[in-house]
């Protein structure tokens, strides 16, 4: 997970390792229930959660009781999402998706669970300042 500013400055980055995951779904949703809970907490301006997965955007934005394998994990989500800060939820291609795709592969092979507050590992720095070089 990565909390960007305006500005496209890292405000945290975090990766962490799932011990049991039984889908790259879960894996997803999972990691969309960490950003909401990291975007609350280290910031209190409005934000935009953007997944590459539009399975799980439109299971976090549909207004209806979730019924998948993941629904515990969505309604998390939900609740976070419910406490009233003005948010987006997206979902973006795998190409707009490389910084966190690498941290999911860091946290993946790594066997560890990080957060880095205002920085983040090499990879990670360098992808975002070649995001705001070259803007999609």
């Amino acid at each position: 997970m990565i909390l960007r500013d305006s500005s496209g400055h890292i405000v945290f980055s975090s990766c962490r390792h799932l011990f049991s995951c039984v889908s790259a779904l879960e894996a997803e949703v999972e990691a969309c229930k960490e950003g909401v809970a990291l975007a609350l907490e280290w910031s209190t301006l409005p934000f935009i959660l953007e997944t590459g997965c539009s399975v799980a955007a439109a299971m976090i934005v549909q207004p209806e009781v979730n019924i998948s394998p993941v629904s515990n994990l969505v309604q998390e989500i939900k609740h976070l999402l419910a406490r009233g800060r003005s948010h987006t939820v997206a979902a973006i291609s795998r190409v707009q998706n490389s910084v966190s795709h690498m941290l999911a592969k860091i946290g993946r092979t790594g066997l560890r669970t990080t957060v880095w507050l205002r920085s983040g590992p090499e990879e990670i720095v360098n992808l975002c300042a070649a995001d705001q070089i070259d803007p999609i």
